[in-house]
């Protein structure tokens, strides 16, 4: 959001912040798959995402909105080298989406945008892991 905006008090995103963390908290779900290779590292992004959601969830419930019931969609691949291709395409467009809600939050939700920023830092870490995972997988293999 442009310094324009924030001086007249403008979010530019027209939304809202419940609608947005929703949205968040729904794809802190949408990333599991299964890769038997990589169990530890896949173990240890799922608690990640489980530690996110549950702080979105949080954010949302103190804001009065519902929290929605979340089954995660598998995701699409023929075999675990393309799902971790697309797990990986996935955790990027989600930090995208992460720094654009930073943007139009910040700062007239000093605490949600706080919240969001951590998740962002974290999710940027873990980048390298989604890399091994896809160095690792064979894209020759068959399911």
């Amino acid at each position: 959001m442009s310094w324009l905006r924030r001086v007249f008090g403008e979010n530019g995103n027209g939304g809202d912040l419940v609608a947005d963390l929703v949205t968040d908290y729904r794809a802190e779900h949408a990333g599991r798959a299964r890769y038997p290779q990589a169990a530890a590292a896949l173990r240890e992004l799922a608690a990640q995402e489980d530690r996110h959601a549950a702080a979105l969830r949080d954010l949302i419930l103190a804001r009065g909105g519902g929290v929605p019931p979340i089954a995660p969609d598998p995701i699409p691949g023929r075999n675990p080298w393309e799902r971790a291709v697309n797990a990986h395409k996935a955790a990027q467009a989600k930090r995208q989406r992460l720094l654009g809600r930073i943007n139009a939050w910040d700062p007239q939700e000093p605490a949600a945008v706080e919240v969001l920023r951590r998740i962002e830092r974290e999710d940027a870490g873990a980048m390298a892991v989604y890399d091994h995972l896809v160095m690792r997988a064979d894209p020759q293999s068959l399911d």
